[in-house]
């Protein structure tokens, strides 16, 4: 029997599909080790010892959590052995039992170690059952009160449902939707994206005005420099227009399309951050 312990559910994952490292939440993620059972919540705690069935009376839903913390136990103990199919049957178990009895950090991992192993070829891989065993993790985390686990496992479901969207039959209008969210706001989960697109927008509309000489200032007849076009560009996407420059009659509807682009973008912004710290 192998002695090296199963890879971890980051390590398992396609290299597209890993959260980003240079784009971390603002709350730190303590990672999971495989090598770590998670306890069952409300199971009798060790320095007490509930073995007998009288202690049992006292509380029969014990015997759930018990239940659940021993699947998942044969769970770990069969993938350390290299047994897979038998890993993830017992995992499926756990979590079953684990969301039954309330044990919602318990199911939150078995079901994303079963999502990680149904992910990757050969057998058992099944795309579509991942996708849906991450789901439920998803909402166990939130259960269990570990909204940044759950944050970044939703962001990890969505990049598997982007890169996989062949396999899940999902049509092109919605790949084509998925991607632009992905870029632009990292599916509602990286407020920093947004930022880095009204930065480039702003970069990009700088460049057009000193290219074409579209902006001038009151009372001056000399010819703008870059970043004077830059600070235009930024006070139009804000929407401030303090006055002192404005755009040349060529470049009005530029100016106007780069304003209206702002205040959506400005817009976009506080709803996704609104979304990333729902729960923080």
């Amino acid at each position: 029997m192998p002695d090296e312990s199963p890879p971890s559910a980051q390590e398992r994952l396609p290299p597209e599909n890993r959260a980003d490292e240079d784009d971390s939440s603002f709350d730190e993620i303590v990672p999971e080790s495989e090598d770590e059972t998670p306890e069952a919540d409300f199971a009798p705690l060790a320095n007490v010892g509930y073995a007998s069935e009288d202690d049992y009376q006292l509380d029969p839903y014990q015997r759930d959590s018990v239940a659940a913390q021993t699947a998942f136990d044969e769970a770990v103990t069969a993938a350390a052995e290299g047994r897979e199919h038998d890993a993830v049957q017992h995992f499926i178990t756990a979590s079953k039992i684990a969301e039954t009895a309330r044990e919602w950090h318990l199911a939150a991992v078995a079901c994303r170690r079963v999502g990680d192993y149904l992910l990757e070829p050969p057998e058992p891989c099944d795309v579509e059952r991942s996708f849906r065993m991450y789901r439920r993790a998803v909402a166990a985390y939130d259960q269990s009160g570990l909204f940044a686990e759950a944050r970044e496992l939703a962001y990890r479901q969505m990049c598997l449902k982007m890169t996989h969207a062949h396999e899940m039959n999902i049509p092109w209008r919605h790949r084509i939707e998925l991607w632009i969210q992905w870029a632009t706001c990292g599916f509602g989960y990286r407020p920093l994206r947004v930022m880095a697109m009204a930065l480039l927008f702003i970069f990009s509309y700088a460049f057009v005005y000193w290219r074409i000489a579209g902006v001038d200032k009151m009372h001056w007849n000399g010819t703008m420099g870059f970043w004077q076009s830059f600070y235009f560009s930024g006070i139009t996407f804000v929407t401030v227009g303090y006055g002192d420059f404005i755009p040349k009659p060529e470049a009005r509807i530029l100016a106007l399309s780069e304003g209206f682009i702002g205040a959506f973008t400005i817009a976009f912004f506080v709803a996704v951050l609104a979304n990333r710290l729902a729960k923080a």
